[in-house]
């Protein structure tokens, strides 16, 4: 039985090396072996997926299958799409000639409701524009801007003027938007010679002027006791400015600027626009010192214009005349016209009253004090726009002024 055992075991082994040798090739040559696929990176691989959030579609990265290397195909390098670069649609518009020689022009035509035309003309940086557009019911308004998209003036203001300095030497776009239906309308364009060089004499004329006399009642006066609070207010918020530089404020019927920071001028405009005008206010001096400085700002820009500037007419505490054109805030840049120049005629001292007389025709501008001729500039920079209040606290902190009353006569309708 025993040997019958081991006889059956020799007999498998024999069987088991007969199989393996039918398996061998019939050369000494090693059998081929077969590529493993590379391997796609998936969240169950081990190896991190790219991001699909992106605008890109997520490359695939082939990881070469160990241990044997294989060739390596590298990903497809996918190039983003371009990107689109926003152009500015300049409306179609009718181009505006000045005749040979001239510095202005007038067109004439008709806006539906609803309907805004343009017209375009080209100007150089710093040449001063004013535009003008009459309509009968004076509901057609105007807009200006740049070819470079800056808006000088948006129709939304619902102004029918503007005058300023030109920020750039390009294309202007000026438009008419009817606002309560169909209407007539003509427009002006006036683009002055180069500016001169601004000059101005100081001496004295002796002898009272009274504007009542001369021009008859006044176009608008304003006792300055709350009634027309609201040429001051702001337009938005309907509050009286109160910044880090200016407050203006109605206590008991009266009316106070305060200019905040020593050694900073600043000013505030309210809406109403004037060319040529003669306007005078009376002003209390209040606790002030040496030059401290109070008085009006005339020829601004308009509303939201994004600029500011102007003409700037002041008396000091000392007694001094001082007179300025603004050309920018920022930066802050000025002409000065009349250093600081002492006047008998101005009231010198602590709580004093002086009347202050602006008469500006074309491009010259009389200052008055209490009725005497004290200086008379000319400068033709800015031509029309609206005025304000100044003040310069150049020794006391939050120095502040009293308004007693304001009025004007618009020469540009006399």
């Amino acid at each position: 039985m025993k040997k019958k055992i081991i006889f059956t075991c020799a007999l498998l082994a024999i069987l088991a090396v007969a199989v393996t040798a039918c398996k061998l090739p019939a050369s000494g040559n090693p059998p081929p072996v077969a590529t493993q696929q590379p391997i796609i990176p998936t969240t169950t691989t081990g190896i991190q997926a790219e991001p699909t959030n992106t605008s890109l579609p997520p490359t695939q990265v082939l990881v070469p299958a160990t241990p044997i290397p294989t060739s390596t195909v590298p990903a497809t390098e996918v190039s983003p799409p371009p990107t689109a670069v926003p152009v500015a649609t300049l409306p179609s518009a009718s181009r505006i000639q000045f005749a040979a020689g001239g510095t202005g022009a007038t067109v004439e035509g008709i806006v539906d409701t609803s309907q805004t035309l343009y017209y375009v003309l080209k100007a150089n940086a710093s040449q001063t524009m004013s535009v003008k557009l009459a309509s009968p019911n004076g509901d057609v308004y105007l807009g200006v801007f740049g070819a470079d998209g800056q808006v000088l003036l948006n129709s939304s203001a619902q102004q029918t003027t503007w005058s300023g300095t030109l920020p750039a030497t390009q294309d202007y776009y000026l438009s008419m938007t009817a606002g309560n239906g169909k209407s007539s309308y003509t427009l002006t364009v006036d683009i002055p010679p180069g500016q001169a060089a601004p000059t101005a004499n100081v001496t004295p004329i002796t002898g009272s002027f009274n504007p009542v006399a001369v021009y008859g009642p006044a176009t608008f006066e304003d006792p300055m006791t709350g009634g027309n609070i609201n040429d001051w207010t702001n337009p938005t918020t309907g509050l009286l400015p109160n910044t880090s530089y200016i407050k203006i404020s109605e206590i008991d019927a009266k009316f106070y600027v305060t200019g905040k920071m020593p050694g900073f001028s600043t000013w505030y405009f309210q809406w109403r626009e004037l060319s040529d005008f003669y306007l005078q206010s009376t002003f209390d001096s209040g606790s002030c010192a040496g030059k401290d400085a109070y008085g009006l700002i005339v020829r601004g820009p308009e509303h939201q214009a994004g600029v500011s500037y102007g003409y700037v007419v002041s008396f000091t505490c000392d007694g001094s005349l001082w007179v300025f054109r603004l050309d920018g805030a920022n930066p802050y840049t000025t002409k000065e016209l009349v250093s600081y120049t002492p006047s008998s005629y101005i009231i010198a001292g602590t709580n004093k009253q002086n009347v202050m007389g602006i008469k500006f025709i074309g491009n010259t501008i009389t200052v008055y004090a209490n009725g005497n001729q004290i200086a008379e500039i000319f400068d033709n920079k800015f031509t029309s726009g609206r005025y304000g209040v100044f003040v310069s606290p150049e020794n006391t902190t939050n120095y502040t002024y009293r308004v007693v009353e304001m009025s004007y006569w618009d020469l540009a309708k006399k």
